[in-house]
């Protein structure tokens, strides 16, 4: 007799159904009911002070590596009284109540308690959560003590911007009791920093001697050790002898008034600290600089972003009529313009220098390229500055290449490209000079790759990339160098490809979100960021950033003030004169 339930061969081969619950509000709910009226609950935990919690050993383990290893454990697992230890009875219940609930209040009164016994516990979410709050309530007069916790609980993250809020705030950061109470250790740490935002040197000086005062018995010892990181060469010869030399706590240490006739040498000229900490200037974190674009109206315009605070900020106003070709930095503040051209001047062959540390900074004049460029490629090796192909002023493309000395400041020929193209990109990487794509003579978009050996005078072919691309953007992140969207001929490509001199081959990673020509990549802080650009119709004010660690592209929240088609985009040491927060 045929079985009539069973089921027929055809619907057999349908896949199963999944579903799936797309809210737990009703089982945390269910949780609550449990806990409340301890139904079922097998476990007590009691704190030092001789307080208890009840709760249901499943839950606690499902929620917390800490309580699965004590219920899982042969010694443990029918015991239903555990001492929880150094940990607040009030904060083991918030942590308890969020297992059960999904849900806590952190405030500035239980947020220690919470991380103590976070750390135990091992409830990641909380950390997280804690670590938030307290990075929202970073002022001058908590952030030592914020950064503190920090390290104490290992917050990478938040210790990173509390000490980052500390140094860009200094000061404000020294009038506060945090400061006059900081361990010795803690004060050289942020004098001795490179990063650290002043007004000028003279703040740090005053610094140290208001720390030394305020327990002169126990510190005076060590002034010595911290004015050997304060960099007196940085003030002026009129500050260190009427200031400096008349304290009595300099005039009463031998050391110290070394260092003083030290500084003063050094501003006389007289003298000179190789590879000092004593006369090298503080630069700050790192910021993009972007500057002008093709766009009419963009030529004295200049923008910043601030990759802490995920900001963007209005730069001073150049003061020349200039346009952008092809930017490059030298020693973190130097800003080279290579190839552009400003009104009422000869084009193509000008160079401008931009001193970023100049308050206001602006554009000036230096020795013209050797042949007429625009559309070229630029790089630096060694300070010396590489200028590469283009076009001149009857639009005809180049192979020839130029280096500038930086020391001698003159340009010099060297051999040219092996391939003649328009609209490719360079990259520096291990001190080789990448060219990277283009059109060809016939308007075909090249995938050919050429480097030059700045010590061989030599341009060698490397590995073919897997797409043709033509006004790409090039950076170089962690020994590779990447190549990211552009054009194929009549398409915007979203494709991104890197390329890893150890191998000579090319591997296609991640897709861009927007694909766009004309954009400008740079490296920052472990990050790729590609900025402005080009569509299909209109310049862009967006950025994108990859990170290679999870190989995904995310777009930066905040977008530039302006759109930018071909802007000039460089990482530079951060001005004191621009702003921080």
């Amino acid at each position: 007799m045929q079985n009539t339930n069973q089921i027929p061969e055809s619907r057999k081969r349908k896949p199963a159904k999944t579903y799936e619950k797309s809210s737990f509000v009703d089982i945390y709910k269910g949780f609550q009911t449990l806990l409340k009226g301890e139904f079922f609950c097998d476990v007590k935990l009691k704190t030092d002070d001789k307080k208890i919690i009840t709760a249901h050993k499943v839950i606690l383990s499902a929620a917390s590596p800490y309580f699965r290893a004590i219920f899982t454990n042969r010694a443990g697992r029918n015991h239903d009284l555990v001492a929880i230890r150094n940990v607040d009875y009030t904060a083991l219940q918030l942590l308890i109540n969020f297992i059960y609930s999904g849900k806590i209040v952190v405030t500035s009164e239980n947020v220690q308690n919470l991380l103590s016994a976070v750390d135990m516990l091992e409830l990641q979410e909380v950390n997280e959560v804690c670590c938030d709050f307290l990075q929202s309530q970073l002022c001058p007069t908590n952030c030592i003590g914020i950064n503190a916790i920090a390290d104490l609980h290992g917050c990478t993250k938040l210790r990173k911007r509390s000490e980052l809020y500390i140094l860009q705030h200094f000061s404000d950061v020294i009038g506060g009791d945090e400061f006059l109470s900081s361990s010795f250790e803690q004060v050289i740490h942020l004098i001795s920093s490179d990063k650290l935002i002043v007004p000028s040197e003279e703040k740090v000086f005053e610094s140290v001697i208001t720390w030394v005062k305020h327990d002169s018995k126990s510190r005076e010892c060590i002034l010595p050790r911290l004015m050997e990181h304060v960099r007196l060469a940085l003030t002026s010869n009129d500050y260190i002898k009427k200031k400096v030399a008349k304290d009595t706590l300099i005039k009463n240490c031998l050391e110290c008034k070394r260092y003083v006739f030290e500084a003063l040498k050094t501003l006389k000229g007289e003298e000179l600290i190789p590879q000092s900490i004593r006369n090298r200037p503080r630069h700050g974190d790192k910021v993009i600089l972007v500057v002008g674009g093709i766009q009419t109206g963009l030529s004295k315009t200049l923008e910043y972003f601030d990759p802490m605070t995920e900001k963007w900020h209005f730069g001073p106003e150049l003061f020349t009529n200039h346009r952008r070709h092809s930017l490059v930095v030298i020693k973190d503040n130097l800003v080279f313009d290579v190839g552009g051209y400003e009104i009422g001047l000869s084009p193509f062959r000008c160079v401008h220098m931009l001193d970023i540390t100049e308050n206001p900074p602006h554009w000036q004049l230096t020795d013209d390229l050797l042949v007429e460029r625009q559309f070229l490629g630029v790089g630096v090796i060694n300070d010396n500055i590489y200028a590469v192909g283009g076009s001149n002023d009857r639009y005809e493309d180049l192979k020839s290449a130029e280096v500038f000395d930086f020391n001698t400041k003159k340009w010099r020929m060297i051999s040219s490209m092996n391939t003649l193209r328009s609209l490719f990109t360079v990259g520096v990487l291990n001190d080789l000079l990448y060219v990277v794509g283009g059109f060809d003579q016939s308007l075909q978009a090249l995938n050919t790759v050429e480097c030059y050996n700045p010590s061989t005078n030599m341009w060698t072919p490397v590995a073919n990339m897997r797409e043709r691309r033509s006004c790409a953007g090039v950076g170089v992140l962690n020994g590779e160098l990447y190549v990211v969207s552009g054009r194929n001929g009549s398409d915007f490509l979203s494709s991104v490809e890197k390329y890893r001199p150890s191998t000579g081959v090319w591997t296609t990673i991640a897709d861009i979100h927007l694909p766009r020509k004309y954009a400008d990549v740079v490296a920052l802080n472990g990050l790729l960021y590609v900025v402005g650009g080009m569509n299909q119709t209109s310049g862009l004010n967006s950025v994108e950033c990859y990170n290679p660690n999870t190989n995904t592209w995310a777009m930066v929240t905040a977008k530039m003030n302006i759109d930018r088609c071909l802007p000039g985009v460089v990482v530079i040491n951060r001005p004191k004169h621009f702003t921080t927060c």
